[in-house]
């Protein structure tokens, strides 16, 4: 049986429609990372790959990954199309796989509204981790749980709204050295109005 957030429930997803998220990158992406210099990133969950494309733009050696193996050929697709194809690599993984990624060790990890519940969630960070270099970048951007009943958009489910406290919590387990952990509004239209988005930002670094 296909559950909604199985691979094969995204898959679909995926394939019916051109594009499920937008083109342009993530506006906290851009904000924290855009004076990173240029080396390996990761992201996990990253669907079509739209960060991922905008580092591979930057000059960025990028693996973008996803359990869904329709987002990741779309990915694909698109970094041919821009002549990004030997800057991007694709896997069809699950984040909280560490084996699954294949560019290790990376400068920069990213996730961007990788909702699933917090035991999840751990792994997932733990795999983002692993991949890193000593003194590398983990950031990771989330509809807030706060979203619920001040913001719009985003899952209905409590578990899979993250708060600052669980976030935390993943980090000091692994011993990486949170930077920033904040909430944010993100402002944009939909059905012609203008709406408000409740997220929670988080940039954290490895060891030295």
């Amino acid at each position: 049986m296909t559950t909604k957030n199985s691979p094969q429930a995204w898959d679909e997803r995926y394939a019916a429609a051109e594009l499920v998220w937008s083109q342009e990158p993530n506006e906290f992406v851009v904000e924290y990372l855009s004076d990173l210099p240029a080396g390996k990133m990761l992201d996990l969950g990253g669907g079509e790959g739209r960060n991922a494309l905008w580092f591979a733009s930057r000059g960025w050696h990028v693996e973008n990954s996803d359990f869904s193996a329709v987002a990741v050929g779309k990915f694909l697709q698109r970094a041919e199309h821009e002549g990004l194809t030997h800057l991007c690599t694709g896997t069809a993984v699950d984040a909280t796989h560490p084996e699954s990624c294949v560019t290790k060790p990376v400068d920069l990890a990213v996730m961007a509204y990788l909702q699933i519940p917090a035991a999840d969630l751990a792994a997932a960070i733990a795999t983002a981790a692993q991949s890193l270099r000593s003194g590398g970048t983990l950031f990771g951007v989330w509809h807030a749980r706060e979203n619920l009943t001040g913001g719009f958009g985003g899952p209905p489910s409590p578990e899979l709204n993250p708060t600052q406290d669980e976030l935390r919590s993943a980090c000091d387990a692994l011993g990486l050295q949170v930077h920033t952990l904040t909430l944010r509004d993100r402002f944009f239209v939909s059905g012609g109005e203008e709406r408000k988005a409740i997220d929670v930002v988080l940039v954290a670094t490895t060891a030295a």
